[in-house]
Order: structure tokens, then C-alpha cells, then sequence
């Protein structure tokens, strides 16, 4: 795969732009393709990524629990309608797919849910990222604040590279972020570092060891079986019972009328209390077979409706977990798959955050209340959009809201219907690569 399709610019960005795309991960460069089919608004933006390529993180973190296939649907990935889609991306590489996910790439087309690889939607999204050339305007560069401009309109965004931009108008594309750890976990992290640890800091796994896995979520039950692989004895300690299911929410927000139906919910609490429920981890259903079998033959010990409570180092070097339902537990690491949740850091101190997560948006717009020009995508835009904000059809769903309102700024009209169309069905570089 030709990476470099997906690399930043190194050097430092301009000082002003009229659209400021902040965050290149899926969401960002998802909406940035969007945005590059209007001609009126494909000149005025730049994209900032804190890392040296555009969706390195995701990527990243998919790599680091070992899950190898998304849970998304071929339907969702980051090409606006017209451009070359997923699903016809994986026909042109059927000589580089193994027979299983051959068959999957045929159940996608006869219209019936298919696993996507990852290999695979790497791939499309790095021939989306290349065709709309987006790393002419990725620059690198770490965003430290996002605060109003005084006397004008727009916002200064401090870098940690040096430079202030001034934007008249702010994408927030910053995805999501570790969920902040329970303080039993901080303080034991901060007392044995080399035995507390984050599942995303992809742990070295040794024969021999045991392991303990706390978390109910995809990442947590890869990181039991990548134990089990390692000859590691693995612990699973969940607050709550597991939960399997084919998609991370209910894949009824997936579609316009279940979208619809979560903005007719009658209050924000009401809202709120949808996107708690939906944001709880989940397994996909794969995996339930295997480690209903393993707990069944000992092999994994399973410790539902536990929370720990303390951690302390014992005399043999191990450290011991004594745990809510009266157990203890003797391991030699710890890894934390507590999930995550969306990264508010770049808000103005004054946006008030309900459930310490999500900001309140104008509906119309996705801007943040009070601060037009400041709009929100992707994890941060799910009080208007729902649990669908999250997922890769993000960008999709948030572009097709926030495109009109800037034609609107930059125009001075508002465009009474508005579709995003791309062109690129075929084109160079028509094989990249997914390998």
C-alpha cells in the first residue's frame, strides 16, 4: 500500500484559511473528500493532524488490539456517493483477498451484511485520501487551543508548533479519546507502570503469565484471545455482563428514519441516556462461541459484575486485585480496555458538556451553541446525529449538515437542497493496494 498517499505536510501551516478541518483521522479526511467536491469551498480549507499521516491513529489502534475486520458495513466509509464506493473497491482487488473474504465481498454485493477487512477499507481510504489530495492541505500539527478571535468573527487556533491561526470558520474532527481511567487504576499505573497498562500501549504478552483483561468491549476480547495465543493465562473483569451484537450500537441509527427517530427523542436527558446505553462495549458475535467454550473449560476465568476496588504489589512481584464480589486475583499485568469517549479537550472552556462528553449543537448547523462558525463532527456531534456520529458514515452524515451552512457563510444564501456528489467512480491510482 502507497502510505505515502496518506502523509502530511512537514512544514508549518499558513497563519489564516477561511475553514479550518481539525483532526485528520476517519471523520476529518472523510468530511475534507466532501468538502473538496464544492468548488466554491475546496480552495479555502486546510486540514490539521497532529500525526504524520492522515487516519494513522485509527489505524493505529486497530492494529494495537488485533482486530483485523470492521464492524461497519461495506456501505460505510469515507467516499462521498458518486466516487469509487467500498464495496466496487474490493471487486478490483479480488486477486489480493483470501477465499473467505472473497465470499464476504459477493454477500456484500447480493445486499446482505459482510465482514469487511481492514486490509480492505485501509485501502479504500487511502485511494480516497490520495484522488482528492488531501495532503496538500494536511499539515502537522498539534492544536493546543481553540478560542473566539476578539473583535472579529472567527477563532485563533494555537499550535504547538509555534504558529496562531486565524479561522473564520472550525471543523472539530477530533475523534475520540481513552475514557479517563477509574482512579484505582490511575494511582496503580502511576505506583507499577510496568505492570499497568493501556490496551492501546500493545503490551508484550509472555508464556506463563497471567493476565488480567478489565473491560467489555471489542478490544478486550481480542486482547484475551492474543493472551491465549502468547501461552498467558487471561482474566476477564467486567463490571456488567458481555453483550454481543454485529455492529457497536444498535444498527437501527445506522438508517435516516432511526436517525430521525433519536432527534425526535423529547429532551436531552432522554438523548443523553440513548448515547450511555449505545456507547457501552460490545463484542461482536463471532467471538461469542469461543469464549463461551473457553469459560466452560476453565481456560479463561470470567469476573462479571466486578469492579476493582484495590491494587497492591504482593512479595512475589505479582500484584493482587481484590475486586467487589469479594475475590482476589494474582497477576502479573494489568490491561485496560475501558473503552473511550469523545475528545472535548480543543472546546472553549465555556461550552457546557452534558454527561461530561457532549456538547449541545445547533440541530441545523452542527455549531456549537453559542459560538457560530465552530462546528462539530464525528463523537462531539452526537447530541444532533446520534451513535451514528461516531461510526465512519460520520463524516457522510455530518458533512451533508455542515457543507449548506458554510456555502451559506461564504455565499450569503443557503442552498435550498444539497446532495455531495463526487467523480471519482474510477481513477488513478486505481490499485493501490490493500496489502
Amino acid at each position: 500500500m502507497n502510505h505515502s498517499l496518506r502523509a502530511v505536510r512537514p512544514d508549518l501551516p499558513p497563519t489564516s484559511a477561511d475553514i479550518v478541518i481539525i483532526g485528520g483521522g476517519i471523520i476529518g479526511s472523510g468530511i475534507a473528500c466532501h468538502l473538496w467536491h464544492v468548488p466554491s469551498l475546496r480552495r479555502r480549507m486546510i486540514l490539521l493532524e497532529k500525526h504524520s499521516f492522515l487516519a494513522g491513529q485509527f489505524f493505529q489502534a486497530m492494529n494495537a488490539t488485533g482486530q483485523r475486520v470492521m464492524r461497519s458495513p461495506y456501505e460505510h466509509h469515507i467516499a462521498p456517493d458518486g466516487d469509487m464506493q467500498m464495496l466496487d473497491f474490493a471487486r478490483l482487488h479480488l486477486d489480493q483477498l483470501t477465499s473467505l473474504e472473497r465470499e464476504q465481498v459477493w454477500l456484500g454485493l447480493s445486499g446482505q451484511r459482510a465482514v469487511v477487512p481492514l486490509d480492505v477499507f485501509i485501502g479504500h481510504s487511502t485511494h480516497m485520501i490520495g484522488v482528492h489530495q488531501l495532503r496538500k492541505i494536511a499539515y502537522r500539527a498539534r492544536v493546543i487551543s481553540v478560542r473566539p478571535d476578539p473583535g472579529r468573527d472567527g477563532y485563533l487556533i494555537a499550535t504547538a508548533e509555534g504558529p496562531v491561526i486565524r479561522a473564520k470558520t472550525v471543523i472539530l474532527a477530533a475523534g475520540n479519546r481513552e475514557a479517563v481511567w477509574p482512579q484505582v487504576f490511575s494511582e496503580a499505573a502511576r505506583r507499577y507502570p510496568a505492570q499497568v497498562c493501556s490496551v492501546y500501549a500493545k503490551p508484550a504478552l509472555n508464556p506463563g503469565q497471567t493476565i488480567a483483561v478489565v473491560g467489555s468491549g471489542l478490544s478486550a476480547a481480542h486482547t484475551i484471545l492474543r493472551a491465549l495465543e502468547a501461552g498467558a493465562r487471561p482474566v476477564w473483569i467486567l463490571r456488567r455482563e458481555e453483550r454481543y451484537r454485529c455492529a457497536d450500537f444498535d444498527t437501527a441509527y445506522f438508517r435516516t428514519e432511526g436517525i430521525a427517530r433519536f432527534r425526535r427523542l423529547p429532551s436531552l436527558a432522554r438523548k443523553v441516556g440513548t448515547l450511555l446505553e449505545e456507547s457501552r462495549g460490545s463484542i461482536m458475535l463471532e467471538f461469542l462461541p469461543r469464549l463461551g467454550s473457553l469459560e466452560e473449560a476453565g481456560v479463561l476465568r470470567v469476573h462479571r459484575h466486578a469492579t476493582v476496588l484495590a491494587v497492591r504489589a504482593s512479595a512475589s512481584g505479582r500484584l493482587e486485585l481484590n475486586l467487589s464480589s469479594g475475590a482476589d486475583e494474582h497477576v502479573d499485568l494489568v490491561i485496560l480496555a475501558t473503552g473511550l469517549s469523545p475528545d472535548t479537550q480543543l472546546l472553549p472552556d465555556e461550552v457546557e458538556l452534558l454527561a461530561d462528553r457532549y456538547p449541545v449543537l445547533e440541530d441545523g448547523t452542527l455549531e456549537v451553541s453559542g459560538h457560530p462558525g465552530l462546528f462539530a463532527a464525528g463523537p462531539l456531534a452526537s447530541l444532533t446525529l446520534g451513535p451514528a456520529a461516531k461510526n465512519v458514515d460520520g463524516a457522510r452524515l455530518a458533512a451533508q449538515v455542515i457543507i449548506p451552512a458554510l456555502i451559506e457563510k461564504f455565499s450569503g444564501s443557503r442552498p435550498a437542497s444539497f446532495t455531495v456528489r463526487g467523480n471519482f467512480a474510477v481513477s488513478f491510482p486505481l490499485k493501490a493496494g490493500v496489502r
